[in-house]
């Protein structure tokens, strides 16, 4: 499979995911919402295998870590399609039900979700090579390194903000401080497999 073929292929499932939970629902309000947590699921799923690729290459080397690392840069382009969507939803969400979305919320608790957005929209435009070679090696390295750890942050201050309301986002929660831990350690700590040197 090429990658744009992969992308392709993990756009197509993000998008039957979200249609499938839109019509199972059983009255609009609720599709919308159905919606917006299918792609929020999406997302997290497809971010979490971006996040941890170069860090499970260098624990557990193997053809699927190796894959995972090789195609994480249109993995991290199905993670923005995925985000586009729910960004689509949500909007759509707001404009049919405000006093739904609103309940519990102010302008400020949208302000980490809105530069979040900000910087996929950043990380997908360096992604490509003419605006990556304009930034240079040094800043979009930067830059990419800073975009997935506040993104991590986000997801992870998200479900367990709510592990109040529902136990189940403190699964995800978990997950994603656990990812971010994998990455500190492996990063710095002397975690090391025989014939992969940490950076």
């Amino acid at each position: 499979m090429t990658r744009w073929k992969l992308f392709g292929v993990l756009a197509i499932m993000v998008s039957l995911t979200a249609a499938a939970a839109y019509a199972l629902a059983p009255n609009q309000v609720q599709a919308l919402q159905y919606a917006v947590r299918a792609t929020a699921r999406t997302s997290f799923l497809l971010f979490l295998a971006v996040f941890t690729a170069s860090s499970l290459v260098k624990l557990l080397p193997s053809t699927l870590t190796r894959a995972l690392t090789r195609e994480r840069r249109y993995i991290g382009l199905s993670f923005a399609f995925s985000q586009l969507l729910h960004a689509a939803a949500l909007a759509v969400y707001i404009t049919t039900a405000p006093e739904a979305f609103w309940i519990g919320r102010t302008p400020a608790t949208n302000v980490p979700g809105s530069v979040g957005y900000l910087m996929i929209v950043l990380l997908t435009v360096t992604s490509f090579t003419t605006p990556a070679r304009l930034v240079g090696p040094k800043n979009w390295k930067r830059l990419h390194r800073a975009g997935v750890w506040f993104i991590a942050v986000i997801f992870a201050a998200s479900f367990l903000t709510r592990a109040h309301q529902h136990a189940g986002y403190v699964v995800p929660g978990m997950i994603m401080l656990a990812a971010m831990l994998l990455r500190i350690v492996v990063r710095f700590g002397n975690v090391r497999r025989v014939g992969v040197p940490l950076e």
